[in-house]
C-alpha cells in the first residue's frame, strides 16, 4: 500500500462516478506530528503533576490521585491520535469508521503510555542514578514493537473491508511505532526533578511533535493507494462502516 496525492474516482454501482478525496503522505505526517505534539504535551504535564502528587514516596490517596493523573494524560494522548489520524483516513474511506478508530486507538496508545509512564511517576526517588541509556532505548524499541503490533492489530480491524490487505496495517505500526517511541522515551527521561511544569511541557511538545513525524513518515509509506481500497461493488463484505454492529 502506497500514498496517493489524487483523489481517486470512485463508481456506484449504477457506474455513475464520484471524486474522493485524497490523503497524501505529507499531510498524514502533520497529522501524526500534530497528534503527538498534543499528546505528549498532555502527558508529559500530567507525570510532572503526578509527581507533584505523590512526592518522593508515594502512597494511599496521593499515589492514587497520581496515577489517575497519569493515565488521563495517556488517554488524551491516544484521543488525539485517533482523532486526526481518524480525520485524515476518513478522506481516504467515506465509508471509514471514525468512532470505533479513535476507541481502539485511545485505549491502546493511550493507555499503553499510561501503563509505561506509571513506574516512574510512582516509583520511589532514591536519589540514584537511572538505568543506562542503553537499557532505556533498548526498553523503547521493545514496547514500541508491542504496542505497534497490538495497535495495528486492532486499528486493522477498523478497516477490514474497506481496504484489500489491512494486515499490511500491523506491519506499518510494527515499523513505525519503535522508532517513535525512542524519540519518545529520550525526551521523557531528560527532564530532572528540579525543572519547571512550562519546561517540562514544552519540551513534551517538541518530543511529539518529533515523535509523530517520525511515526507518520514510516506508516505514511502504507497508506492505501487507489487500488487497494475496496468498492461497494467489489462484492468484498463491508465492515468499519459507521452503524456496523
Amino acid at each position: 500500500m502506497t500514498a496517493f496525492e489524487s483523489a481517486p474516482i470512485n463508481r456506484d454501482l449504477d457506474g455513475s462516478a464520484h471524486r474522493v478525496p485524497g490523503l497524501s503522505s505529507t499531510r498524514w505526517t502533520a497529522l501524526c506530528a500534530a497528534a503527538e505534539a498534543v499528546g505528549m504535551t498532555a502527558a508529559a504535564l500530567a507525570a510532572k503533576l503526578a509527581q507533584r502528587i505523590s512526592g518522593d514516596a508515594p502512597q494511599g490517596r496521593d499515589a492514587a490521585l497520581a496515577l489517575a493523573v497519569v493515565v488521563t494524560g495517556g488517554l488524551v494522548e491516544g484521543i488525539a491520535l485517533g482523532v486526526l489520524q481518524a480525520r485524515g483516513l476518513r478522506r481516504l474511506l467515506p465509508r471509514f469508521n471514525v468512532g470505533r478508530w479513535v476507541v481502539v486507538t485511545a485505549v491502546v496508545a493511550g493507555l499503553g503510555w499510561a501503563a509505561a509512564s506509571v513506574p516512574g511517576v510512582l516509583g520511589s526517588d532514591s536519589g540514584g542514578d537511572g538505568p543506562p541509556l542503553l537499557v532505556v532505548l533498548a526498553g523503547a524499541v521493545a514496547l514500541g514493537a508491542v504496542m505497534g503490533a497490538v495497535l495495528g492489530a486492532v486499528q486493522a480491524l477498523v478497516l477490514r473491508g474497506l481496504v484489500r490487505r489491512p494486515g499490511r496495517w500491523v506491519l506499518a505500526n510494527v515499523a513505525g511505532w519503535p522508532l517513535a517511541m525512542t524519540v519518545i522515551f529520550v525526551g521523557a527521561t531528560t527532564p530532572g526533578s528540579t525543572w519547571s511544569i512550562p519546561a517540562v511541557t514544552a519540551l513534551g511538545s517538541v518530543t511529539g511533535l518529533v515523535a509523530g513525524t517520525v511515526l507518520g513518515v514510516i506508516t505514511g509509506r502504507f497508506l492505501p493507494g487507489p487500488d487497494e481500497i475496496v468498492q461497494p461493488h467489489d462484492g468484498v463484505p463491508l465492515r468499519g462502516r459507521r452503524g456496523d454492529k
